[in-house]
């Protein structure tokens, strides 16, 4: 495994690629992420008749019947590969974190007020696109919040500055061109920002999660499209609505399986880069970093 330099390109709103950023075995990596799509997907719903209509349903964990076109049109998730104990899997994502980490870096020296908005990471989870599946249009902040109804359980979307996307394997032209792991469509477009970008093994996407960078995943049209999705957040946690992060100076074992993970090493780490690449403590991304500035 192996991080190669690190280049930004710009391609504008804040929308940052880092193009052969990461250097593994990606036919590997493949071949883990699908397996754990498919085993969550297999775990989640299970194929079953309708009780009343007769009809072929998907029926999940709680026992609620789902349209088959519904579920087979819904990304999957592997949202639980930090859970999974064998030590090559944990190298991989250890690997791949740090890699991100790097990024975040000179992200920030892009961009040096983001570095304000940044106190924890949510881990990476894998997400698959199989034929026919796409995401419509949304950004990484939303919460279905209606005055008067009770407040979304699941906020910590609200908490998302920044997001961060790893692509596992390569969008083709054509099927023609499809070899064992590629995929055909699956274009990341960002609908404000008139951006489309084709996925790239080794690259690592990030950009505003709130809705200025408003985005679409289009349909993958042959082949089974796969990334790990992760975030950089702010705000302090709110226990009402089940938020935890996990601080890993205090618990350091839990911090390797959790998935929201403290960075208390961010201000040194990024005083230290920028320090590095030829800033001295007068420029404005080293003063942002400074207590009370």
């Amino acid at each position: 495994m192996k991080l190669n330099e690190i280049k930004a390109e710009h391609l504008g709103g804040g929308v940052v690629v880092f193009r052969n950023a990461i250097d593994v075995n990606f036919e590997r990596f493949h071949e883990i992420a699908k397996e754990v799509v498919y085993r969550e997907k297999s775990e989640m719903y299970n194929l079953t008749t309708h009780p009343e209509t007769g009809e072929p349903v998907y029926v999940n964990k709680s026992g609620y019947y789902f349209d088959i076109k519904n579920v087979e049109e819904m990304p999957m998730r592997g949202s639980m590969i930090h859970l999974d104990s064998r030590q090559e899997v944990r190298e991989l994502l250890s690997f791949v974190e740090k890699a991100k980490y790097q990024c975040l870096l000179r992200y920030m020296e892009m961009f040096p007020i983001s570095y304000k908005n940044i106190w924890w990471k949510v881990k990476g989870h894998i997400v698959g696109y199989g034929p026919g599946v796409y995401l419509g249009s949304h950004s990484d902040t939303s919460a279905d919040y209606v005055y008067g109804l009770s407040h979304p359980a699941d906020q910590l979307a609200t908490r998302n500055t920044v997001s961060c996307i790893v692509y596992i394997n390569d969008s083709v032209s054509s099927i023609e061109e499809m070899g064992e792991c590629d995929f055909v469509g699956g274009e990341h477009h960002f609908d404000f920002l008139q951006i489309t970008y084709s996925p790239k093994k080794g690259d690592i996407l990030m950009f505003p999660s709130n809705f200025i960078a408003s985005h679409e995943v289009k349909p993958t049209i042959a082949g089974l499209r796969l990334s790990y999705l992760g975030w950089y957040a702010h705000g302090t946690p709110n226990k009402e609505v089940s938020e935890y992060v996990n601080d890993p100076n205090i618990e350091k074992d839990a911090a390797i399986t959790s998935t929201n993970v403290y960075l208390p090493n961010l201000r040194s780490d990024f005083q230290e880069y920028l320090l590095s690449v030829g800033h001295d403590r007068n420029t404005l991304p080293y003063s942002i970093t400074t207590v009370g500035s």
